[in-house]
């Protein structure tokens, strides 16, 4: 028997749907692998994209706030505009454990109330203390780039690329022995993973994955879909 989709399976229906296949089924063999079935011939399987560590044999699900915090605090970066300005500087983001989640919406005021003050003068490097877990530092450049303030140091943007590479590699292998009991009955297998890592991956984020070898096991399409919003999908 069936059970009831949850929400990632709702939101992979939805794509599925889009899609050039005419027929859509729910776990066609019951409350066993595959999630999906397309056209009695692919099989697809759903599974939410968090942070995980390994526990012995187990897949541990950690939290997601610092990747999510960072993504937010770049986009608050990126409204800033400043006309009358001589040089251009990059903003890095240095985050210390723990971090707690309920003070994000705090730490996100008084990071804009920093940019506002500090935004206009940024002739030399200063960092400045935004909590006790978040450090904000400009470092000016010596050329007017046509950007003002550029929304951290390469360094950021590589820890997040890795962390996902990390995470979308352990879920693969993870669902890569689940489906091994089912496998042989279908032609082709796919895996949905619905991003809840940084609510919205972006061409660059996915430009720099695709440099990074990802091994897909069984299947032979894996696709990171927006978990909000207008159905995004990247495909390895």
């Amino acid at each position: 028997m069936s059970r009831q989709e949850n929400k990632d399976e709702t939101r992979a229906k939805k794509y599925l749907q889009t899609l050039d296949y005419t027929k859509l089924e729910h776990e066609p063999l019951g409350n066993v692998t595959p999630d999906f079935l397309l056209d009695n011939e692919v099989a697809v399987e759903v599974r939410r994209l968090n942070r995980n560590h390994i526990n012995g044999e187990k897949l541990i699900s950690i939290e997601n706030f610092e990747i999510h915090l960072i993504k937010k605090i770049k986009k608050i970066i990126s409204t800033f505009k400043h006309t009358d300005y001589r040089n251009s500087a990059y903003i890095s983001i240095i985050l210390s454990k723990p971090l707690h989640v309920d003070s994000k919406d705090g730490v996100i005021k008084k990071t804009k109330k920093v940019l506002k003050k500090h935004t206009h003068k940024i002739h030399k490097k200063k960092s400045f203390k935004v909590s006790d877990y978040l450090e904000i530092t400009f470092t000016p450049i010596k050329k007017k780039s046509v950007q003002y303030i550029f929304a951290g140091c390469n360094n950021d943007h590589l820890w997040i690329v890795n962390e996902l590479h990390k995470n979308i590699q352990l879920v693969i292998d993870e669902k890569d022995k689940k489906i091994s009991k089912n496998f042989n009955l279908f032609d082709k297998w796919w895996l949905i993973l619905v991003d809840s890592i940084i609510y919205g991956l972006d061409n660059d984020d996915f430009k720099a994955l695709k440099k990074i070898k990802l091994n897909k096991r069984k299947f032979s399409k894996v696709l990171i879909l927006s978990s909000k919003g207008k159905l995004k999908a990247f495909k390895f």
